[in-house]
């Protein structure tokens, strides 16, 4: 991400007057401002990153010199690590690890007034990451203390709003095996999680504000020399817009994942029952616990499905795949028939948030050679009229923005669709499924395909601060 140059904005603080007693001197070598100094404030610059390549830097000309500094951090040579950090951001400006190492690097060589453009271009690109890290980072506590550091503290309470209500508002998708929110407001993106593409799918709870995600990983040990390929489920929490490391469930399934709203919510994990808490936790449930009632999700190994069923004000005679050929609207007691290609998903069916609208896939389960299986419609309550959103062929996924405005994920991606509008859907570029899995026909062939291979010295999925100077 490109960065304008790093302002300061000095403001002069008012002194005191009359028979307040003189201010002590400044003891030699301080780190602190000496107490009617003028304040130091860093403005504001955008947080995250323009576009979803922008995240693509292992990928990038720099991440060479940047391994060249992962093996100088191991061997703590510091003077090594600013080298090589320096070389990989000339040859990729937006290697935000690369940054993040740097400002680590020179608060270890004790450079404490360079350490701040790294370190703002780190934690505005991925503030989820390395915005608290940066507060709890033991390296960087010297920075703090000085007027620069206590400047930096401020600007990133004020960037923390900023930052949760770009959540609040986002787009949640999953680009390349993890999860972006992406802010229409702002048009930035924001990373959730950190798993290098292991992530096949997750569970959203809007009313909570939390995400629970599902990786398939093959994890390295080097020290065996084998891999094991291993499901965990992961939490996003969008009001303290923290992801949390995913905890390993075990075997490839079947389980299932489902949210209880009772006090203190959580997710559970069935059929061996434990719930995930906000921090990240796996607990055992008793032994007669059963799935509650609401949206869960099915995975299966290599796959996730949702099921919605029942969906309020929604009727049908739905069959033992969910589907049917018409349903009822309750609000209004209209009649909807399933249009081509054949039966209604109930388990695709998701009102509107000003319920004036029921958005749903219709699938040709019998798969008719060439004909695109799946195709997304927007029913509305009050008339019963249905308007035809998108074709695919391998299956759909939609999820409501705002009252008129919805994400499709299909055969190109995800895009933008506003109701009533002729103006061309908006693709999100570069993201590929919406954090909900696609509903797909069972004709359709589901990919083959092997467990992304983590390597753990590599794989840092949490938001939770690091221990020692490492980027990963």
């Amino acid at each position: 991400m490109a960065k304008g140059s790093w302002m300061l904005v000095f403001a002069l603080a008012c002194c005191g007057r009359g028979s307040a007693p003189p201010p002590e001197p400044e003891k030699v070598g301080s780190a602190a401002p000496a107490r009617d100094a003028p304040q130091l404030e860093i403005a504001a610059v955008p947080l995250g990153m323009p576009d979803l390549g922008s995240f693509g830097w292992r990928k990038r000309p720099g991440h060479a010199a940047f391994r060249a500094a992962r093996k100088a951090e191991d061997h703590e040579d510091w003077p090594g690590v600013v080298t090589a950090c320096k070389q990989a951001l000339a040859a990729d400006p937006g290697h935000l690890e690369a940054a993040w190492l740097l400002a680590v690097g020179l608060a270890k060589t004790g450079k404490l007034d360079e350490v701040l453009p790294p370190l703002q271009t780190a934690a505005t690109g991925d503030f989820g990451k390395w915005a608290q890290a940066s507060l709890e980072q033991p390296a960087l506590q010297p920075f703090l203390a000085t007027a620069t550091g206590l400047a930096w503290q401020r600007r990133l309470e004020e960037d923390r709003q900023v930052f949760l209500a770009a959540l609040a508002r986002s787009i949640v998708v999953n680009a390349g095996g993890d999860l972006y929110a992406y802010d229409p407001q702002a048009k930035r993106w924001h990373r959730l999680t950190r798993t290098w593409g292991a992530v096949i799918g997750g569970l959203a709870v809007p009313a909570a504000h939390r995400i629970a995600y599902v990786t398939r990983g093959k994890i390295r040990a080097p020290k065996i020399g084998k891999s094991a390929t291993q499901i965990g489920i992961g939490l996003v929490d969008l009001t303290r817009g923290k992801t949390l490391r995913q905890s390993e469930i075990g075997a490839a399934g079947p389980f299932t994942i489902s949210y209880s709203a009772n006090p203190p919510g959580a997710f559970w994990i069935g059929p061996t029952w434990r719930s995930l808490d906000d921090e990240g936790r796996l607990r055992p449930l008793p032994a007669k616990t059963t799935r509650p009632p609401g949206t869960w999700l099915e995975v299966l190994g290599h796959s996730v499905r949702i099921h919605r069923l029942p969906v309020a004000s929604v009727s049908a005679d739905w069959d033992e795949q969910s589907l049917a050929s018409a349903i009822r609207i309750g609000t209004s007691n209209r009649v909807v028939a399933a249009p081509s290609p054949g039966l209604v998903d109930g388990n695709t069916a998701t009102w509107s948030p000003d319920r004036a609208h029921l958005a749903f896939v219709a699938i040709d389960d019998h798969c008719t050679p060439g004909a695109a299986s799946a195709a997304a419609f927007v029913a509305d309550a009050a008339t019963g009229s249905v308007h035809e959103l998108e074709r695919a062929h391998g299956g759909l996924a939609i999820e409501w923005i705002s009252d008129r405005q919805l994400a499709i994920a299909g055969d190109h991606g995800v895009s933008i669709i506003e109701l009533g509008s002729a103006a061309t859907p908006i693709p999100l570029v570069g993201a590929n499924d919406l954090a909900a899995p696609r509903r797909k026909p069972r004709c359709t062939p589901e990919p083959i395909d092997e467990p992304v291979e983590v390597d753990p010295s590599e794989a840092n999925t949490s938001d939770e601060p690091l221990d020692a100077g490492t980027a990963h």
